[in-house]
């Protein structure tokens, strides 16, 4: 029997899950930040290529700006954020895999990738959530 005011059902009713993922995207931001301003070196790999000068700045610093601003979205459970989450989701995971065609089979990103898409599979199902603050 499925109580009517279990409070589970509430938090999911009101799209505390979603929030939390924003909350967590925001920190996966801002962790990133630190990490790659630990290591200034660092090239992020897109679709197999890796930039170096200002474009490679620009390329390695866009990451943590779009977990910001995804988080914000994600915060507000704007319909913004669930379809620029489902593109830089489709975008990443494409970049990767064609890393890996380039590059090798790599167990950790291939890992990361499947991890994604199922976190991605979680969004789309939840998509009412979003879907219900739309104007």
């Amino acid at each position: 029997m499925i109580v009517q005011n279990h409070p589970f059902r509430s938090f999911l009713s009101q799209g505390r899950d979603i929030q939390m993922l924003g909350m967590l995207l925001l920190l996966a931001g801002t962790l990133d930040l630190v990490w790659i301003a630990s290591y200034p070196h660092y090239a992020l790999k897109v679709f197999g290529t890796t930039f170096s000068g200002w474009a490679g700045e620009l390329v390695k610093y866009q990451h943590q700006f779009v977990h910001w601003v995804l988080g914000y979205g994600f915060l507000k459970k704007t319909l913004w954020a669930f379809w620029g989450y489902l593109l830089y989701l489709g975008l990443g995971c494409l970049s990767e895999l064609t890393t890996q065609v380039i590059e090798g089979f790599h167990s950790t990103r291939t890992t990361m990738n499947l991890v994604s898409l199922i976190f991605g599979c979680y969004i789309f199902l939840r998509r009412d959530v979003f879907l219900s603050s739309a104007p």
